[in-house]
């Protein structure tokens, strides 16, 4: 009896020992994200397309807010067709990115990658249409890159953006932003479009830009400035005369219905050289200045030799006087002991 109950409670120490790393890799196993069905992936595969047209959708995309994504597309068997990508932002928002005759190359540099900045997060669709006469392969691929704006601004200045946004705008949609800017001080100022234009539309953006100083002075920067291309930002300098908060007026005229314009501010340099009295600047000494004579090497040569051959020669009669007085001791030393 004592056995069997020696064995039974062995049975469930054993049990209540592992039963919590059991219980441990089983929620574990649950909650790996590998195997969790509604996570969105993007697309990185082969899709095959029929004629004489098809579509391919991609719902419940993520996409981070400000950053760019680009939309990858190469047809990798011997056809051609005509390929329409539209996007739709988590507001429901449709932007025309794409559309043109795409046509196979062997050596794969007939591939097209078109990108797109986000002006807010969330879940976006995304659409693929293709007319053509046969069958095909369109090989797809969306992948996240850096901010708006990131690859256009010098590493360096990044440190230096007090002002950064990526908006949605609509045809003649004005903001206005404000900025504290310091007196004396040099900006330069980014604008640029971050969301493509189907070449079946008109990819005319223009940009009235104008900021509004603490005094109220209103300073014209942009007049129906066209927009540079994707690719490419538009630049424009603005130096300060008062410190103080400014607002900048900002509006986009176009002809399509949406358009995301990504825009920053760079803080460079003081222009004046006006030291501000609470601080000290260590390149400028407001003591009054000292005069400070400079020795001809000649002097500074012959001083050195002056000075060198008096102190060798103070040192030979120290060290004459000394053995002349050990001599002498000696001597003595050896006269009283003659005496004993």
């Amino acid at each position: 009896m004592a056995i069997k109950r020696r064995i039974i409670l062995s049975f469930v120490l054993v049990f209540c020992l592992l039963f919590p790393t059991v219980n441990t890799l089983s929620n574990s196993r649950n909650e790996d994200p590998s195997i969790n069905t509604s996570a969105s992936e993007f697309p990185d595969k082969v899709y095959a397309f029929l004629a004489p047209s098809d579509i391919l959708v991609f719902e419940d995309l993520y996409f981070e807010q400000y950053y760019t994504y680009y939309i990858w597309v190469e047809i990798v068997t011997p056809h051609n067709c005509t390929l329409t990508i539209t996007l739709w932002d988590p507001d429901g928002k449709q932007f025309d990115l794409f559309e043109h005759d795409v046509y196979f190359e062997p050596k794969g540099s007939d591939y097209h990658e078109i990108p797109f900045g986000c002006a807010i997060g969330g879940n976006y669709t995304i659409e693929f249409t293709t007319s053509s006469t046969d069958n095909l392969n369109i090989y797809i691929r969306i992948e996240k890159w850096i901010k708006c704006l990131y690859d256009k601004i010098l590493s360096e200045e990044l440190q230096d953006m007090i002002l950064y946004d990526v908006t949605r705008f609509h045809s003649g949609m004005t903001i206005s932003p404000t900025v504290t800017f310091k007196t004396d001080y040099l900006y330069r100022i980014y604008f640029g479009r971050v969301s493509p234009i189907s070449a079946a539309e008109s990819s005319l953006v223009s940009l009235n830009f104008s900021l509004i100083d603490p005094d109220m002075i209103d300073y014209t920067m942009f007049t129906n400035e066209t927009l540079e291309p994707v690719i490419d930002v538009n630049r424009i300098y603005f130096g300060t005369a008062t410190e103080g908060e400014y607002t900048l007026n900002i509006e986009i005229k176009s002809d399509v219905a949406y358009t995301n314009i990504g825009y920053a501010i760079i803080e460079l340099h003081k222009i004046s050289h006006v030291i501000d009295p609470n601080q000290t600047d260590p390149t400028n000494s407001t003591s009054s200045p000292t005069s400070i004579f400079q020795m001809p090497i000649e002097w500074t040569v012959g001083l050195v030799a002056f000075f060198g051959v008096g102190i060798i020669g103070l040192i030979i009669m120290v060290v004459k006087s000394k053995n002349k007085n050990v001599a002498h001791f000696k001597k003595r030393i050896g006269n009283e002991e003659e005496y004993k």
